[in-house]
């Protein structure tokens, strides 16, 4: 899979932009250079794991938080993905681009729009919407919340996602599933960072 990074909007935002009152710049890079990783990863995530579009076992121990409830068929939603999210420092908003294989949609693509939010000094939360794009175009659409940690050097977060509908096949489509995600800081500047994100995502979808 091939990861693309996002262009960085930094040259367009003041310096002063990337500093909250009382907090030293450098500090409020990292935190929310770490803050993003996390997101980008949540993005990641939702691409499937494998290329095969073979239904998962019956018998995994990891499903979503809640059963879908729209028409149509029960089936298990699953699979990995990688993909690359850019973080404006000074709003935390952050688009995120990524690809991977998600049964049953197979081999995709997809976009996040997020905005994060610092809830401590080594935490944070997050919420957005993402796109899925098939192979054929059909689209899968989901609603993003979550949180997790960070270091200096690294972030984890957990994610619930909201299936809310789609095209083609995936119209009227429901569900949730979790994206279990990590992530690592590629690229930074005063006014925005880049992340490089993996994902694992369990749950379920209705169609």
């Amino acid at each position: 899979m091939t990861i693309r990074r996002l262009t960085s909007k930094a040259a367009l935002l003041p310096a002063a932009a990337t500093a909250a009152a009382g907090t030293p710049r450098p500090r409020l890079i990292l935190l929310a250079s770490v803050v993003f990783v996390l997101l980008a990863s949540a993005l990641g995530a939702c691409s499937s794991s494998s290329s095969s579009t073979a239904p998962p076992s019956s018998s995994s121990t990891t499903t979503a938080s809640a059963a879908p409830t729209a028409h149509g068929t029960s089936r298990p939603l699953t699979g990995t993905g990688t993909g690359t999210l850019t973080l404006n420092l000074a709003t935390g908003a952050a688009t995120g681009d990524f690809s991977g294989h998600l049964y049953p949609l197979g081999a995709e693509t997809g976009h996040d729009n997020l905005t994060f939010t610092l809830t401590g000094a080594s935490t944070f939360s997050y919420t957005g919407t993402r796109t899925f794009v098939a192979a054929n175009g059909d689209k899968l659409f989901s609603a993003i919340k979550g949180s997790g940690t960070f270091t200096s050097t690294a972030s984890h977060s957990t994610e619930t996602d909201t299936i809310t509908g789609g095209t083609g096949r995936f119209a009227g489509a429901s569900g949730t599933y979790t994206d279990t995600i990590s992530s690592v800081v590629v690229s930074a500047t005063s006014a925005s960072q880049t992340s490089r994100v993996t994902a694992v995502a369990h749950g379920q979808i209705r169609y």
